[in-house]
């Protein structure tokens, strides 16, 4: 990363465990976090009473903070995150990643939306994937009463199923069944048939770009089936996915224009956004979560076997039309080469502007 001709710090991977309370989120931590793996790590819990570390692993204890003898500073917040992480990250030199436990009844996309934009720590960590624990005996009652867990599971990149040891196996595929509709992004995986080293790679070798492709590429050729169920929340009603081929171009121009209008105006329908495309002569993979639109990162080849532009949406209460028509906002380019005044539009630009923004209903929106 550079800004200015000057070099800055590597941004440190930052990981975010949630799941509704009793899923079994702290368990897992427990698990791991004494391991080599995890030497300079920073973990970041609600409370230290769940995290259970052996007096023997202590090196030094604080009213706040834990440093384990392998390097891992475990540190405890009650409100302000980002008081905490750069209170915290001062103190140390280097961290090799950073975990953040949530709470049982936390929404996480805040706290992924902190770490994204927040202008104190962005430049200094940088979000990796949230992982989301499930608890297979109690989903339908945790889902179906509880709109956080409904966020921390269509949030996710990874969720890792818990208690399927004591679920019947109809149960189990019951489950997973109803989270493919409500998230095709995110890799389920049963925890209790994952090795403890394979639990570990999750926060260490998570690669969001070879799940990305292949979750894109499961999807377009299985074209999933819309989720409607009665007597659930309204939050789920009407969740669907929304698959997209873009044959035309993509431009650089368009693509800031689209995601930015696509933020102001859809965002609130928009559960997930993944798509791998092609900007000019550039291949990237764009993701964003509800409100939350992370840093389209580029690609070193198109992974795909045709050359069309890719596009898979989770949506509640969207219609297909309403989304699809803005995707010719992509090719949208400013005509005019002003040099003198680079804010300047010509009609012609005003005047595809202006069709642009029809594509979203913006000026019906902006008069409610």
């Amino acid at each position: 990363m550079e800004s200015n001709g000057l070099k800055l710090p590597k941004r440190i991977p930052t990981s975010i465990i949630t799941g509704f309370l009793g899923s079994g989120k702290t368990t897992i931590l427990n698990d791991i976090i004494n391991y080599k793996e995890f030497k300079n790590t920073l973990l970041i819990i609600n409370e230290f009473g769940k995290i259970s570390i052996d007096h023997h692993l202590i090196k030094k204890k604080s009213d706040d903070k834990i440093v384990l003898n392998n390097g891992c500073l475990c540190c405890s917040f009650s409100g302000d995150l980002v008081k905490t992480l750069d209170d915290t990250l001062k103190l140390k030199k280097k961290f090799d990643r950073i975990i953040i436990e949530t709470s049982g009844l936390a929404d996480p996309i805040p706290i992924v939306q902190t770490i994204v934009s927040d202008q104190i720590i962005s430049e200094k960590i940088k979000f990796k994937s949230l992982i989301t624990v499930v608890d297979t005996v109690n989903f339908q009652n945790d889902l179906h009463n509880h709109l956080e867990n409904f966020k921390q599971i269509t949030s996710a990149d990874i969720i890792l199923l818990s208690k399927t040891d004591i679920s019947e196996n109809d149960k189990k595929k019951e489950v997973i069944k109803e989270l493919k509709k409500l998230n095709l992004h995110a890799e389920i995986l049963d925890k209790n048939l994952l090795k403890l080293n394979e639990i570990k790679k999750l926060f260490t070798n998570f690669n969001i770009k070879k799940l990305t492709i292949q979750k894109i590429d499961n999807t377009l050729k299985n074209k999933p089936n819309f989720l409607h169920k009665k007597n659930f929340v309204n939050e789920t009603k009407k969740v669907k996915s929304i698959s997209v081929n873009i044959k035309h171009n993509i431009t650089k121009d368009g693509l800031k224009l689209w995601l930015n209008a696509l933020a102001r105006f859809k965002s609130n329908n928009l559960l997930r956004m993944k798509g791998i495309i092609k900007v000019e002569k550039k291949v990237l993979l764009i993701n964003a979560v509800q409100k939350v639109f992370h840093e389209p990162i580029k690609l070193d080849k198109w992974p795909f076997d045709d050359r069309q532009s890719k596009i898979v949406f989770i949506t509640k209460n969207l219609d297909d039309e309403d989304l699809k028509k803005t995707i010719n906002v992509l090719n949208f380019k400013k005509e005019s080469k002003n040099k003198i005044n680079k804010l300047s539009f010509s009609q012609k630009d005003y005047s595809n502007f202006v069709n642009a923004m029809s594509k979203f209903d913006a000026l019906t929106t902006l008069d409610r």
